[in-house]
C-alpha cells in the first residue's frame, strides 16, 4: 500500500468516526457523559479536529443534494472558511440517513470536502483564517480589507478590473478610473463601481451588499436583463441565493465594515447571520437547536475581540444562554 493510500484510508476512518459523532451527539445533544467522550476524541489530536470541521460543514453542503431529504440536513456553523451553513439547528435521525447509502455517503463527502476547498485554494489570490483580516493593495492601488474566513480572486487581465469574492466578506476602497469600471463578481450579485467604499458578504443563504460612500451599481444574477439596482451612501442590499429576491434597508454609514477594528454593529438582522459573523472569530463550533431562535431580529455593538462576551451579550436581551459545552463547543438554547 501506498503513503498516499494509507493516507487517504487514515482519512476516510477519521470522517466516519466523525459523521458517527455526529449522530450520536444529535440523538443525546443533553448527555454530560457523551460530550464529554466526543470532547476527547476531539482534543485527541489536530486530525480528529480537522474531521470534525470537515462533517460540520458537509451538512450545509450536502443540503442541496437531491439524494437525501431536507431533515436529514442539519444546518451546523463550522469554523472552517467556505462555510454556507445558516444556524438553524441540527435535528436529524439515523432513520432518514438510510436514504443515502453508506457508499453514496462517502462519495458525496470526498465531492463535497475536497473539491471545493481545493478549487477555493487554486482560484483564490488572498485569503483569510479564523480571528483573521488582511489589507491587501490591488494593482490599480485599490485596498480592500478581507474579514477573517475570506477568499478574493484578483483579475485585472487586459486592462479590465475585476474582482470574485469566493468566500467570506470584503471592504472595497476603490481608485477612480472613469475609464475602467471596478466590477465586484459575488456568489448572487455583480457590483459595479468607479471610485468607491462598500462591503460585500456572502451569508450563506445570499449575497449583502452595503454602501459606505459614493455610489455603485448592483445587478443580481437571477435579475431579469436591465434589472440593476443603484445604492447610496447607508443603502444595503439583501439577495436571497434561493429565488434571487432583494431586500433594501438603511444603516448608519459609519457602522459599515466596523469589524475592521475590531467591533460589529448590526441594524435589524436575523440572529442567525450575526451569530455567523461571531462564528468567524471564534475557534470552536456554534450551534442552535431551536430552530426558531436564528429568526429573531438583532441590533447592537458587538466587541469581536471577545466572541464568548459577545455570544452572550447578543443572546440575552432574548432570554437565551450560552452553554460552553467543551472549548470546540457553544450551544445556544432557551434552556
Amino acid at each position: 500500500m501506498s503513503v498516499t493510500d494509507h493516507s487517504q484510508q487514515q482519512q476516510e476512518r477519521l470522517l466516519d468516526e466523525a459523521m458517527d459523532w455526529l449522530m450520536r451527539l444529535n440523538e443525546a445533544p443533553t448527555d454530560a457523559a457523551l460530550i464529554a467522550a466526543w470532547d476527547d476524541w476531539l482534543q485527541a489530536s489536530e486530525a480528529h479536529a480537522g474531521a470534525w470541521a470537515r462533517i460540520c460543514r458537509t451538512w450545509a453542503a450536502l443540503g442541496d443534494m437531491p439524494t437525501a431529504a431536507p431533515e436529514a440536513v442539519p444546518p451546523v456553523i463550522d469554523a472552517v472558511p467556505n462555510r454556507s451553513a445558516h444556524p438553524q439547528g441540527w435535528r436529524v435521525s439515523r432513520r432518514s440517513l438510510g436514504i443515502v447509502s453508506a457508499s453514496l455517503m462517502s462519495a458525496a463527502l470526498v465531492a463535497v470536502l475536497v473539491a471545493p476547498t481545493l478549487q477555493m485554494r487554486f482560484e483564490a489570490d488572498f485569503r483569510t483564517g479564523v480571528g483573521e483580516t488582511q489589507i491587501v493593495t490591488l494593482a490599480d492601488g485599490s485596498k480592500v480589507t478581507l474579514a477573517p474566513e475570506t477568499a478574493l480572486a484578483e483579475d485585472f487581465d487586459g486592462g479590465a478590473r475585476h474582482v470574485r469574492l469566493l468566500a467570506g466578506e470584503a471592504f472595497f476602497e476603490v481608485e477612480r478610473d472613469s475609464a475602467r469600471p471596478f466590477v465586484v463578481a459575488a456568489p448572487d450579485v455583480s457590483v459595479r463601481v468607479l471610485g468607491t467604499a462598500f462591503s460585500v458578504r456572502d451569508t450563506g443563504h445570499g449575497t449583502r451588499v452595503e454602501l459606505a460612500h459614493g455610489a455603485i451599481a448592483l445587478t443580481p444574477d437571477k435579475a431579469e436583463a436591465g434589472a440593476e439596482l443603484t445604492l447610496q451612501p447607508g443603502d444595503v442590499v439583501n439577495v436571497e441565493r434561493a429565488d434571487g429576491k432583494t431586500e433594501r434597508s438603511q444603516v448608519d454609514p459609519a457602522d459599515i465594515a466596523l469589524w475592521r477594528t475590531g467591533q460589529l454593529a448590526v441594524t435589524d438582522q436575523p440572529l442567525g447571520d450575526v451569530v455567523a459573523l461571531i462564528q468567524r472569530q471564534h475557534s470552536g463550533w456554534i450551534v442552535m437547536p431551536e430552530s426558531d431562535v436564528a429568526a429573531l431580529r438583532v441590533t447592537g455593538l458587538y466587541d469581536l475581540s471577545a466572541p464568548d462576551k459577545a455570544l452572550m451579550a447578543l443572546v440575552a436581551p432574548f432570554g437565551l444562554q450560552v452553554r460552553k459545552a467543551s472549548p470546540y463547543l457553544r450551544i445556544i438554547s432557551s434552556r
